[in-house]
């Protein structure tokens, strides 16, 4: 059984972050591990949220494991507190690379073209840290924007354009980039480029007016897990792309959207 490292928050009350994660990969036969980079109390988008940071606990554990000679073919990195644990996780995320472990980087700080609350331009400096390390980042549109530092102006680009900033991402590390939720000529797409063929691909879907808080986590549980799989990174992009349409037009009159969608209900989909 291959084993997938999850680090990011755990959040009291939705289906974010680890809490929509975990279900969807285990039920893919993955034995998850967790290691939390903060205890949050709810979404962001409420307004007033409690944060803990558990950055003493992360160095810890992170020690301990190297003593244990702990491994794991994958570790997914999502939402960070601070430059100095993602300069830690980075590290670390760097050593289990040269071991042969694949890194999958969601740098988590931006939405609807702004930054989260309590997100500030050093939040962007550290999160293009971690993405020098990736084999996959899966930034969404605004986040991408922010990381390249160009666009920040636009809704939509043109194919032109979204080459570009592929290309730009592509350069802090040579990872694979996947954009979610991207606007091109007017259309919603989902972006891949291949760090493998360097090929640039669009892959268009039908917005659904609704926007659930997660759906990023659920996306990146699908394409990781059957990735890990075998599975080519374009047809994991795509499959990825299709579960996540699919369960936004299931819940589209879900009373609250912003605590994610309730996956449990829909595990014996995954596959």
């Amino acid at each position: 059984m291959k084993r997938i490292l999850l680090i990011g928050d755990i959040v009291g009350c939705g289906k974010l972050g680890m809490s929509a994660m975990i279900p969807i990969l285990s039920k893919m036969k993955y034995d998850v591990c967790r290691l939390p980079s903060s205890i949050v109390s709810n979404n962001f988008c409420y307004g007033e949220f409690a944060v803990l940071d558990t950055t003493d606990y992360l160095c810890k554990s992170i020690e301990i494991w190297e003593k244990l000679d702990f491994y794991a073919d994958a570790v997914a990195t999502g939402y960070l507190v601070s430059e100095k644990q993602t300069k830690i996780v980075a590290d670390y995320c760097s050593l289990l690379k040269q071991r042969g472990t694949k890194i999958f980087v969601d740098p988590i700080m931006a939405d609807d073209g702004k930054l989260y609350n309590g997100a500030t331009e050093k939040t962007v400096e550290y999160m293009r840290e971690i993405c020098c390390v990736a084999d996959i980042m899966v930034p969404n549109f605004t986040e991408a924007k922010f990381l390249a530092n160009k666009y920040l102006d636009k809704n939509s680009l043109s194919n032109d354009e979204a080459l570009d900033l592929a290309k730009i991402l592509f350069s802090l590390g040579g990872a694979t980039v996947v954009i979610t939720s991207m606007v091109v000529n007017n259309e919603n797409c989902t972006l891949l480029f291949d760090s493998e063929t360097e090929r640039f691909e669009l892959f268009k879907y039908d917005r659904i007016p609704v926007q659930f808080s997660g759906t990023g986590d659920v996306f990146l549980s699908i394409l990781l897990g059957q990735y890990l799989r075998g599975v080519e990174v374009k047809d994991s992009v795509v499959n990825a792309m299709n579960f996540v349409s699919e369960m936004i037009k299931r819940n589209a009159s879900y009373a609250n959207p912003s605590n994610g969608i309730p996956i449990e209900m829909y595990l014996n989909e995954v596959e």
